[in-house]
């Protein structure tokens, strides 16, 4: 029986193999995970040399260019937005009371931003978050994913660059004042378990964090009543996609090593984790169709909301800040 080294904790003892399928596209190629005893991270054994097939520009849904509209309707809309961001600013309002910002729950754990706050969105596909931040009134918005086809400009100003977080800035642009070599607030939504060097990505972060700055990583996790319920058919580990699926502990761990605290930690899982997860077990792909009934929907959400209240969610935000002496 071979022996894996966790990449998190080096631990060598007691760790446990699964064979995970991808079922995204429905390729159904095998892969081999494995669950560090010690720390709980479940990350996969050899990630395949290429993963460009598992990655299609026209497939993959994050790729996809955002269709911006200048239409009257539309800038109508973004001064609402606009409105709405600045009440909540202003007077606190509970995020539940704002439209257009509702769905971002993360936002009230996070400080204050304000509208010239430096942001970083890493690994953010065609920027689709970004231009919805834009449309609230925020000037100074980044984005970074080495996979897009070529740098995107949209009409508002924000960009988004064709390139890592070890070559930022792209250094064709070096000395462009318009960009931020320090942010107030690094964004990884969901991108941080693709990344096949977590440490060295968290010690890379750390140095384009502003010294007060904060950092939001959104990702699932493997210390959650998903993964003990659905085990390789849990839909989350996106086999190959998906190098790490980490625990409160490993985080923690990369966290203080890399010279962050962990300020605070959010689940935010949906229904998604029953939903999906079913389907894998009765070996539908996510993209092939399953009839759900409207009850079965609904009781999986109250069922996230719940575990997301007693912190055994299948996807959590950690929000770190730098370690200050």
């Amino acid at each position: 029986m071979q022996n894996y080294q966790c990449k998190i904790c080096a631990n060598t003892q007691g760790n446990h193999a699964v064979v995970v399928r991808e079922m995204m596209f429905g390729f159904r190629d095998e892969f081999k995970y494995f669950k560090c005893s010690s720390c709980g991270c479940l990350q996969i054994a050899e990630p395949p040399t290429d993963l460009s097939k598992y990655y299609p520009s026209e497939g993959y849904y994050s790729y996809r260019q955002v269709v911006t509209s200048s239409s009257y309707v539309e800038k109508v809309k973004n001064l609402l937005k606009r409105f709405l961001f600045n009440l909540y600013q202003r007077l606190n309002m509970p995020l539940q009371a704002v439209p257009y910002i509702r769905n971002f729950g993360w936002l009230k754990f996070l400080k204050k931003i304000a509208k010239t706050s430096a942001i970083l969105d890493v690994g953010c596909g065609n920027g689709r978050l970004l231009q919805q931040m834009s449309g609230w009134g925020l000037k100074n918005l980044t984005g970074i994913d080495p996979f897009i086809e070529e740098d995107i400009l949209y009409p508002s100003g924000m960009r988004v660059w064709k390139t890592d977080i070890y070559d930022y800035p792209p250094l064709q642009h070096a000395g462009n004042q318009s960009l931020a070599e320090h942010f107030d607030l690094i964004m990884l939504h969901h991108s941080f378990e693709h990344m096949d060097n977590p440490r060295a990505a968290l010690n890379q972060l750390h140095k384009l964090l502003s010294p007060k700055g904060q950092m939001l990583i959104r990702v699932p996790v493997s210390d959650s009543f998903a993964w003990r319920k659905y085990g390789a058919n849990w839909f989350q580990i996106d086999a190959p996609r998906h190098f790490f699926l980490h625990t409160t502990k490993s985080m923690a761990i990369l966290a203080k090593e890399c010279g962050f605290v962990l300020k605070q930690l959010v689940h935010d899982s949906t229904k998604a984790q029953f939903v999906h997860s079913e389907k894998y077990c009765r070996d539908i792909s996510l993209f092939e169709d399953m009839e759900i009934p409207r009850t079965y929907e609904k009781c999986c959400t109250r069922q996230a909301k719940w575990l997301n209240r007693i912190m055994d969610g299948d996807q959590a935000c950690f929000i770190l800040e730098k370690i200050t002496n």
